[in-house]
């Protein structure tokens, strides 16, 4: 299955410009000395093997944003995920989190096509996982409008946009801010200024990529990479989990979870 993440479109810049005027899921963000979650969309195995293996390294935890549709594909991330991979992933302590199914991007579809995407998604995963209900989600492409946020902000504890920035003070849960850690622009030294920025404004740092390998895509990056990264966030803050981090801001994720369930 060969598939290409696109360049994020003019629109779709415009829609994040506004992003904190059109807020649907206000909470507050203020954790004294910050704290980091490391991310991993659309699950290539290599982000598995070799990106769990850099967090485990260091004895903490990621999120891997899952799409179920490509699942034992291949595509230009390198080989996705097998069954074994996930499961092995939920044994370790790591959180499945939701795409849509076919990593179909929400900005180009309806509410209603968007809601069977991740009631398709949430079911397969669920019946892999004994029952598990995910409680978060990423836009796949980053593709995020109005009608998405509507549609899957209480559905959700949080959605996770690829709009960079770090979540402080009114936090938007429909759309969190990210930091993507990709090969073709690697900064350590940018990378680590955003950590300390976090640190200091009691804010909440996420970051994300896809594939990690040595030869890593256009939006992946290498191991030495993401562990000079990991390495450096250990050291100055937390790093949990997205679901850890969204369980400390109230009853969010008890409210999305049920209606996971109901529907």
């Amino acid at each position: 299955m060969k598939r290409q993440l696109r360049r994020v479109s003019l629109p779709a810049r415009l829609v994040r410009e506004v992003r904190g005027i059109l807020c649907t899921r206000p909470a507050k963000m203020k954790w004294p000395g910050g704290v980091a979650s490391f991310t991993f969309d659309d699950f290539p195995r290599s982000a598995w093997t070799n990106g769990g293996a850099i967090l485990e390294k260091y004895d903490v935890n990621g999120t891997y944003y899952t799409a179920m549709g490509l699942a034992g594909t291949a595509n230009h991330l390198g080989p996705m995920f097998e069954v074994e991979d996930l499961r092995a992933a939920r044994a370790h302590g790591h959180e499945i989190a939701c795409h849509t199914f076919t990593h179909r991007d929400c900005c180009r579809a309806s509410p209603g096509a968007i809601i069977g995407e991740i009631e398709e998604n949430a079911a397969a995963l669920s019946a892999l996982l004994d029952g598990t209900v995910l409680t978060n989600f990423a836009y796949p492409f980053g593709g995020v409008s109005l009608s998405a946020k509507h549609a899957l902000a209480n559905r959700f504890a949080s959605c996770r946009g690829t709009g960079r920035g770090i979540n402080r003070g009114t936090i938007d849960l429909a759309d969190l801010f990210s930091t993507s850690i990709y090969n073709r622009d690697f900064d350590r030294a940018r990378l680590c200024q955003s950590i300390d920025a976090a640190r200091k404004a009691g804010g909440w740092i996420i970051f994300f990529t896809h594939d990690v390998s040595e030869t890593p895509s256009e939006f992946g990056c290498t191991p030495a990479q993401l562990q000079s990264i990991v390495s450096y966030a250990v050291e100055n803050m937390p790093v949990l989990p997205v679901r850890e981090v969204v369980a400390t801001l109230g009853v969010a994720g008890d409210r999305s979870a049920s209606s996971l369930r109901a529907a």
